[in-house]
């Protein structure tokens, strides 16, 4: 036998465990997840997956040997750039995913302050309670402290109140656009407005929503300011492997100047082998994470994200439709984009039995703690999903109902 006939039946025989070990996996490609995995149709994934596996070998930490790759990243950032309406002298990072987006602009606010605010000994951030964890967990890589305050009646950050929560050692104000937990817009230009006012950076986490809301916004739905042309505005952050439909390890941290963008910059001269400088938190980064997303947005171009706004946006309302349909459901307002939560009014229908019955159906289920409810990610994959899981609901709600099932909550999403 060959090398390559033996080589054919050992991935033969990896290929069949591989698949087998994916049956116990929620049936995200016929939309029973309701986050994590984000897709337009089979044309991208194939376009992204053959991208990916050209750039498969190489490293985008070398731009210098790997020229090709470091032009389709400046080509991505500079997308991300217009999009988000930065204006003449932006510059972003790649980075792989929207943590480590976020970790590198509060990085890069750390050293800002440094440089601007030298009497600032215990670096602090203000943040609404909605904020991602991922600013707790740069604090605390960063040695920083995070204070967070608590939201609106309408799960908006309270700017006042914010305002109230300065310090003279505070560095960094953050918002969302929109929130992780419950998918509203905060002020935005409050928030600038805020960190205007006391010389403070303003970072707005888009990483959910920011391939998203511009072409939502075409198609006539109310966006709120949110990016670049909101002075104040220094740093943002957007998953390009969310909205953006790019492959996973596909993220931005956009910065107004060029400056604000080197506040993120690592050098290091103290070793044999000379300079070195990344902007990122990791040194080997993957190329095909880079042409993967490449793919993406030259495959969908504008009029591709605003098909794929319109799906999404008609299929988050035929779900809120339906879920109200339900007797003891009501979707909590507001909701400003592709995003919602939904709860009971019924105090026979325990909305946490009903995550689990919805779980037993074979639906992958989010929740939400504040208030407790179950958390809905909407992106055109659903659009084929939402009768099975309307009828599903209903049923899982009807039996909640006859049987009288109680359930703890189960906030352990990420494990």
């Amino acid at each position: 036998m060959n090398i390559d006939k033996i080589g054919t039946a050992k991935w033969a025989a990896l290929r069949k465990d591989l698949e087998r070990r994916k049956q116990s996996d929620f049936d995200w490609e016929n939309g029973k997840v309701a986050l994590y995995n984000y897709k337009v149709d089979e044309g991208l994934d194939l376009a992204i997956r053959e991208a990916y596996q050209i750039y498969f070998g190489e490293n985008a930490l070398g731009r210098r040997a790997f020229p090709s790759i470091a032009q389709l990243e400046d080509e991505v950032i500079d997308f991300g750039l217009d999009l988000f309406n930065c204006p003449d002298g932006g510059a972003g990072i790649f980075t792989s995913g929207g943590t480590e987006s976020i970790i590198i602009a509060v990085k890069a606010a750390r050293a800002w302050a440094r440089a601007n605010k030298p009497d600032v000994k215990n670096p602090m951030i203000v943040a609404p309670e909605t904020a991602h964890p991922s600013f707790n967990k740069a604090a605390y890589l960063l040695d920083m402290t995070v204070v967070r305050v608590p939201m609106r009646d309408d799960f908006r950050a309270a700017v006042d109140a914010m305002r109230s929560a300065l310090t003279p050692d505070t560095v960094m104000v953050v918002g969302s656009a929109p929130s992780y937990s419950h998918g509203v817009f905060d002020d935005i230009e409050g928030l600038a407005d805020l960190a205007q006012q006391y010389e403070l950076w303003c970072h707005v986490d888009a990483c959910l929503g920011g391939f998203l809301a511009p072409f939502a916004r075409k198609l006539g739905y109310e966006i709120p300011p949110f990016d670049f042309a909101v002075p104040g505005v220094t740093s943002l952050s957007a998953d390009l492997h969310k909205y953006g439909y790019a492959p996973k390890g596909a993220s931005l941290s956009l910065y107004r100047t060029e400056e604000f963008k080197d506040c993120a910059k690592f050098t290091f001269n103290e070793w044999p082998r000379g300079v070195y400088t990344t902007y990122t938190l990791s040194g080997t980064r993957p190329g095909g994470a880079v042409a993967g997303a490449w793919a993406a947005l030259r495959y969908l171009g504008d009029d591709g994200y605003v098909a794929a706004a319109k799906t999404v946006m008609e299929t988050r309302d035929a779900l809120v439709a339906g879920i109200e349909a339900i007797p003891a459901l009501r979707v909590h307002r507001p909701y400003d984009l592709g995003v919602f939560i939904f709860g009971s009014t019924d105090d026979q229908v325990d909305i946490n039995a009903v995550m689990e019955c919805m779980r037993e159906r074979g639906w992958f289920v989010g929740s939400t703690a504040k208030p407790i409810a179950i958390h809905y990610s909407v992106n055109p994959i659903h659009a084929q999903s939402v009768d099975a899981y309307l009828s599903d609901l209903e049923s899982s709600v009807d039996e909640v109902r006859r049987t009288n099932r109680k359930a703890a909550f189960d906030d352990d999403t990420y494990s």
